[in-house]
């Protein structure tokens, strides 16, 4: 199993992991092309991720001061993939 799918797995799990790193959550993304975006000096812990073909694109609060994602984040990361046809 390589180190993404390892990360998907654990991603998908159930119940939701309550220790999912957003380090881990930026290499799932960049392994389906998003990218990861901020909107300047005032974006505060907002994030986007988008899909520079497709434009698809999913907002998240970036965990701080740690890295450690809210349950919640993880969740609307699974559906928003699962949507969009990656997993």
């Amino acid at each position: 199993m390589s180190k993404t799918e390892t990360l998907l797995a654990k991603l998908c799990r159930k119940p939701t992991p309550a220790d999912f790193r957003y380090s881990d959550l930026k290499k799932i993304m960049n392994h389906f092309g998003y990218v990861e975006s901020t909107k300047g000096a005032t974006s505060g812990s907002r994030v986007k991720f988008y899909h520079p073909i497709t434009g698809d694109a999913i907002q998240l609060h970036k965990p701080h001061p740690g890295d450690i994602m809210v349950k919640g984040s993880v969740e609307s990361v699974v559906v928003f993939l699962k949507e969009h046809g990656h997993i």
